[in-house]
């Protein structure tokens, strides 16, 4: 009688596709000796070689317990639905009870609008796919709470307290110069400090209204100010292209979608750059529960390539903000000087004639994004900011931006009395108004779920654009030659300042030998004069 056939586990057959892309290079023969050692099993090279075939490619992601002791595991047939559905659900169970018919209803409707399906059959979406999917994602039904007493509120601020402590304890493993957290911030960066205009398209603007999304990220102690992340709603903005600018030396990285936010993949590429950044070190990062991150997340640690460098430390998630040390005053002081920088171009446009609306383009906006963050977020108003998070005392302020609000203020008033706005919003609202606030909101989930699956779509939000022109090299040196000269001739002259322009022109004349492919003695000693 022939030996019964021994079927191995998903886990068993995970672990073997593992062992291949640890050892590249072993031989069916080497990995059917290690899979021996390992499980007791003897495996032919036919199994072997179909074991690491494309057909199991998805028993390389993470696995359930469920998934790992079963002898089968489907691969997904729709891993676009399914990626929608989980994200979808992540971010819904912490504010509804998800139902099988709510699921239900999202997959018809997220089948309906990612393009990978149109013109296919809707599925029936039975009970038993919905069972299957919630076993792959280990989605937790959940029993509806009922109305919260005065004792049930004060058991979650002990809870929440109880977190604060947990993230400092794991925090005190870090020294403040490894301890990081990543924030983000909106603008709507042709917003007018009109009440009336606040809610409806602008002049001259078409659609949407302009929107950039910023990522900022810091560490504790103040010492590491990354470059930030913005995302427009433009690829190629026409404004960067016109002014011949190159986005890599502003000092900040762009990406795109229609919406102008932050995604689930553009947050997991900037996770990556940000663990990239880190090589050689250990690193706490903090991050706020949203579902964006916690997608972005959970798609790199279930991947084959988790992060090496870096340790994620979710921040409690009632804290609504009160243990993230960006929305401690770090956004908010950004947002104000880039505000006032706003307020001041609208005055001066105004008294130009122009319309601020119509000659204001996304390039001054990032120009001035990033001048507001490498400027005016200063070490002490970060090591405030971090202390006054995780701190169980009350801390004041170190610095505050009382005086650039009470510009603010004046500039509105100014604006209104020859009725060039005809309804000004108070300085809070201009500053960091309510649709401008960083949230979970479920009725925009759906868009941002599916701007993952469409293909990228060309916008701009710069209807008019001013035409730059190309500056040589010694229209640069003849400019730099006269702010030197400006410099030296005055009573409290930068000598620090002139020897660094000085350094500028060394730099210029290197670029216009570079550029030089043939030249004879005369031109060289033109340039070195």
């Amino acid at each position: 009688m022939a030996p019964r056939r021994t079927a191995i586990t998903t886990a068993q057959k995970a672990a073997l596709r593992a062992r291949r892309r640890q050892q590249p290079n072993a031989s069916l023969k080497q990995l059917a000796e290690w899979f021996l050692g390992e499980y007791g099993h003897r495996l032919s090279s036919s199994s072997i070689s179909e074991i690491l075939s494309a057909r199991y490619n998805h028993l390389d992601g993470e696995l359930t317990e469920q998934q790992a002791n079963a002898k089968r595991l489907r691969p997904k047939r729709w891993p676009e639905l399914e990626s929608a559905l989980n994200q979808w659900i992540q971010a819904a169970e912490p504010q509804m009870v998800v139902t099988e018919d709510m699921i239900r209803e999202k997959a018809q409707f997220y089948w309906n609008n990612i393009p990978a399906y149109r013109g296919k059959e809707m599925p029936v979406f039975s009970s038993n796919w919905i069972s299957r999917l919630q076993q792959r994602k280990t989605v937790r039904e959940q029993k509806q709470q009922k109305q919260q007493t005065e004792q049930q509120q004060g058991n979650e601020d002990e809870n929440y307290a109880a977190q604060v402590l947990a993230v400092r304890e794991t925090l005190s493993k870090f020294s403040p110069r490894d301890i990081f957290s990543c924030g983000e911030a909106s603008l709507f960066w042709k917003q007018m400090p009109d009440r009336g205009l606040s809610t409806r398209s602008l002049p001259g603007v078409t659609g949407q209204r302009p929107r950039i999304s910023a990522l900022f990220c810091c560490n504790a102690d103040g010492s590491q100010k990354l470059s930030p992340w913005f995302v427009g709603m433009a690829k190629q903005p026409r404004a960067f292209s016109a002014a011949g600018v190159r986005v890599e030396n502003l000092g900040l990285c762009w990406r795109a979608n229609g919406k102008g936010w932050v995604s689930p993949q553009i947050f997991e590429e900037w996770l990556r750059w940000f663990d990239a950044s880190m090589h050689g070190r250990q690193v706490a990062l903090l991050l706020d529960h949203y579902s964006v991150h916690q997608a972005a997340v959970h798609r790199v640690t279930s991947s084959n390539f988790p992060l090496q460098n870096t340790n994620i430390i979710w921040l409690p998630r009632s804290s609504a903000g009160r243990t993230q040390p960006l929305d401690q005053g770090i956004i908010s002081t950004w947002k104000t000087t880039w505000k006032h920088k706003w307020i001041r171009y609208i005055v001066n446009e105004f008294d130009k004639g122009h319309d601020p609306v119509v000659t204001m383009n996304v390039l001054k906006a990032v120009r001035w994004a990033v001048g507001a963050w490498q400027r005016d977020i200063t070490t002490d108003i970060i090591q405030f900011c971090f202390q006054k998070a995780l701190s169980t005392e009350r801390l004041h302020p170190s610095s505050d931006s009382q005086p650039v609000l009470a510009e603010i203020s004046q500039a509105l008033i100014g604006l209104q009395l020859p009725a060039r706005i005809k309804d000004p919003m108070d300085v809070a609202n201009f500053v960091n108004p309510a649709d401008e606030i960083v949230q979970d909101n479920l009725e925009e989930l759906d868009d941002l779920i599916l701007s993952q699956f469409r293909p990228e779509e060309e916008h701009d939000d710069d209807q008019v654009v001013e035409e730059l022109p190309h500056i040589s090299h010694k229209e640069a040196l003849d400019a730099l030659e006269k702010l030197r000269l400006y410099e030296e001739q005055q009573a409290d002259g930068d000598a620090q300042l002139i020897l660094e322009l000085y350094r500028l022109e060394s730099v210029i004349k290197r670029r216009t030998f570079v550029g030089l492919e043939q030249t004879d003695i005369r031109n060289y000693f033109n340039i070195m004069a």
